[in-house]
């Protein structure tokens, strides 16, 4: 939990031997998990979803080598995101364990969404902006990087925090917070849409339907419940917000919107590399300023990790990626919506791989949580892949007993 809550704040330190905060976060829980579960991190170490990301990791590095101008520190800082990812499976051995990983996220829904709307709703609430040029220069007068951090991930967590809080919030087991929990997901929610960002909009609209579709509310019910979310939301956020929902390829003043000029350049591109690739090194040096990847005199990631990695090792590490992916969706439980636990897992594994659709940093540290406690869930919680009923006795396997005494005495 503690994890969870204090990595937005990463920037907020100085780095030491080039190692950043959360670098030693994730380390403090590397040494527990050493000292004291050795047995259980020789278990996590052979998952089949981490067996494909050392394969990744191993293919990717020999594209590269292959490449000119080699550069071999995204695929480094990927190894280390695995490897959180490794400690945390560790952690989340029982249901206890698995909640307070939720609960960080709400937390940090929270805290971040404080802060969001201290720094810029006020700006947002008293101005007008008539299309999307004007809804972007808005944008960077109401948030000027708050604490340091790109205000994109941080509307990002405010997204999992709703998604975490609106799962838990329908619980049968958890009928008198129903209410508080409800309120904190509007108000993470809101939260989210305040940085203006199509992507975790759509983040949010994503995520929020597979919930939906997960926990098998029937028509009428689940078509009141989302009228009454997007109701209030629609009322509370700024109307300045939705002037920059839109997205166009059109040329408007001799140029065009950033992210379209960004994406028509790579698919224009796409039968220069999609075989083998370029190269990461290659292509953050020569081969991106001269294709037209350089922005205010440095070449810039394309924004989607799929399309970054096949620019960098083709489809051939695209493929090794997409195992990756595979491998998530099949270490997920099946019928999450029948536990409050799974479905807020399944909600924050659809908002991960939907932000990977917007960033080139596929080797993020939100995703070594999302991972980890995807893994120590299926190991621990239910290993047999499929969600029962919530199991009252708390010998059976995945009811999160912390002792072992009354089971034996069973």
């Amino acid at each position: 939990m503690i994890a969870v809550i204090l990595l937005p704040l990463e920037n907020n330190f100085p780095t030491v031997a080039g190692m950043s905060f959360g670098f030693f976060i994730f380390a403090a829980i590397a040494a527990y998990v050493i000292l004291n579960r050795p047995g259980n991190l020789g278990t996590v170490l052979f998952h089949p979803l981490f067996i494909a990301a050392y394969a990744f990791i191993v293919v990717s590095a020999l594209l590269e080598f292959s490449s000119p101008l080699s550069y071999y520190l995204d695929i480094f800082r990927f190894a280390q995101m695995i490897g959180g990812a490794v400690f945390l499976a560790v952690l989340c051995r029982d249901r206890s364990a698995f909640a307070a990983g939720l609960y960080g996220y709400i937390a940090t829904g929270l805290w971040v969404s404080v802060v969001l709307y201290l720094t810029g709703y006020g700006t947002l609430q008293g101005s007008v902006a008539e299309d999307f040029d004007e809804a972007s220069k808005l944008r960077e007068q109401a948030f000027d990087k708050p604490m340091g951090a790109n205000i994109n991930a941080l509307a990002g967590w405010c997204t999992q925090g709703a998604i975490v809080a609106f799962s838990l919030s329908l619980s049968d087991r958890l009928k008198h917070l129903h209410t508080p929990l409800l309120g904190v997901a509007i108000f993470c929610l809101v939260a989210s849409l305040l940085p203006m960002s199509r992507g975790i909009a759509a983040m949010s609209l994503v995520s929020f339907a597979v919930i939906f579709y997960a926990r098998g509310f029937r028509y009428g019910k689940a078509l009141i419940l989302a009228c009454l979310l997007g109701t209030i939301v629609y009322m509370v956020v700024p109307n300045a917000v939705w002037s920059r929902m839109v997205y166009s390829t059109e040329v408007r003043d001799g140029r065009m919107e950033a992210r379209a000029s960004l994406y028509t350049t790579v698919l224009n591109r796409l039968p220069e590399y999609i075989v083998s690739g370029v190269g990461a090194g290659n292509f953050y040096n020569d081969w991106g300023v001269k294709k037209g990847f350089l922005r205010k005199g440095n070449v810039i990631g394309v924004h989607n990790s799929f399309l970054q990695i096949a620019i960098n090792w083709g489809v051939l590490g695209l493929t090794m990626f997409l195992w990756i992916i595979w491998r998530v969706y099949r270490s997920l439980p099946l019928q999450c919506g029948r536990d409050e636990l799974s479905l807020a897992l399944l909600g924050i594994l659809v908002s991960l791989g939907i932000y990977l659709l917007q960033i080139h940093n596929f080797y993020d540290k939100s995703f070594a949580i999302g991972l980890g406690m995807l893994v120590g869930a299926r190991l621990w919680i239910w290993p047999r892949g499929i969600v029962s009923e919530v199991v009252r006795n708390k010998c059976e396997p995945g009811a999160g007993i912390n002792t072992r005494s009354d089971c034996h005495s069973r």
